[in-house]
């Protein structure tokens, strides 16, 4: 039976394996899931540079936005990792879950389908409590910046402070792989961090995995 220490353990262990962000990348499906075990790392294989050239020619705002960000960072193509994965790819990933096995149209368990999920119907995803670790924090895309605006974003709470409020989280993000590492780790887009991008989006909204409830009795 899933539970919150052994969701929390899973998640700690990709900070050692380093991972590049991308959108769309990371997980397992059902289908892979029921030929053989759940993947070892939450990042999947990618071809960076095919990658960031598609990008380029496809969403060349976008494709600059990442090039300035290595460029500052001191950063080159070549150097980054062959691993990539997303925020909820993450996500599911250190829950077991498969990405396409939401109970809902399409599968696709996203930050927009989370969200919604823990506002409506409540199959895989409650409103918190409180801030816990094992909690969800997570935000919706932006409906007002349209089908090119930044997508939603999605983490997991590691820490709370004595006031009650979120203080640190763990999540995969672009902006995370251009920081320093911490001390004894590699340079990774899946990295503990402060809540500030969180505390930023006015629609962000602490939530729980459902399975929590039967592990726990609650």
């Amino acid at each position: 039976m899933p539970n919150t220490t052994a969701f929390l353990q899973r998640a700690q262990s990709a900070r050692a394996w380093p991972t590049l962000y991308w959108l769309g990348k990371g997980g397992f499906t059902r289908a892979e899931q029921a030929s053989g075990p759940a993947t070892a790392q939450p990042g999947r294989r990618m071809d960076v540079p095919r990658e960031f050239e598609a990008l380029r020619t496809q969403h060349p705002s976008l494709h600059a936005a990442y090039q300035a960000g290595l460029t500052q960072a001191g950063l080159a193509l070549d150097s980054l990792p062959q691993q990539a994965c997303d925020c909820s790819g993450f996500v599911c990933w250190a829950l077991g879950v498969a990405r396409d096995g939401g109970p809902w149209d399409g599968g696709w368990i996203s930050t927009d389908a989370i969200h919604a999920d823990a506002l409506g119907a409540r199959r895989l995803f409650r409103p918190a409590e409180h801030a816990a670790p094992g909690a969800l924090i997570v935000y919706p895309k932006p409906r007002s910046q349209g089908a090119d605006g930044p997508p939603g974003h999605v983490g997991i709470v590691t820490a709370v402070a004595a006031d009650g409020r979120v203080s640190r989280v763990l999540h995969c993000a672009p902006g995370n792989y251009l920081r320093p590492p911490a001390d004894g780790q590699p340079r990774n887009a899946i990295a503990e961090t402060g809540p500030e991008l969180f505390d930023a989006d006015t629609h962000s909204l602490l939530v729980s995995w459902r399975a929590f409830d039967t592990a726990t009795g609650a």
